[in-house]
C-alpha cells in the first residue's frame, strides 16, 4: 500500500528502508509506538492500554504492552504519568455507565 501510494515498487521501497538501517514493517511499528506514547503523556488522554493497543493497530493489549516495553523499557501503564492516571472507580463515577444508542 505504501508503495502504491508512492507510486514505486515495492523492491524500490525495501532497498530505501534496507539503506536506512530498517524494514518498512520496523519503521511502521515504531511510529505506531511512538504515537502510542505521545497519547499517554498527554494530558486530555484518558485511554485503557486496551483501548490505546487497539488505536494503535495492535491486535491485542499484550502483544502491545511487550512490544511497548521493549521500544521503551516500561510498560505503558509505568509509563504514563501519574496525574494522567486514576483509580478505576474514579473512572467510572467521571463517565456515564450506559449510553443509549439511537435505533436508526
Amino acid at each position: 500500500m505504501v508503495a502504491r501510494e508512492l507510486n514505486v515498487s515495492i523492491r524500490t521501497l525495501q532497498r530505501a528502508f534496507a539503506a536506512g538501517g530498517e524494514s518498512a514493517i520496523a519503521y511502521i511499528r515504531h511510529r505506531r509506538l511512538e504515537e502510542a506514547r505521545l497519547a499517554l503523556t498527554t494530558s486530555a488522554t484518558r485511554l485503557s492500554i486496551s483501548e490505546l493497543a487497539a488505536l494503535s493497530h495492535f491486535s491485542d493489549s499484550s502483544h502491545f504492552i511487550r512490544a511497548f516495553k521493549a521500544r521503551y523499557g516500561q510498560s505503558p501503564a509505568d509509563y504514563a504519568p501519574a496525574r494522567i492516571r486514576r483509580p478505576a472507580r474514579q473512572l467510572a463515577d467521571a463517565e456515564p455507565r450506559h449510553r443509549s444508542i439511537p435505533p436508526w
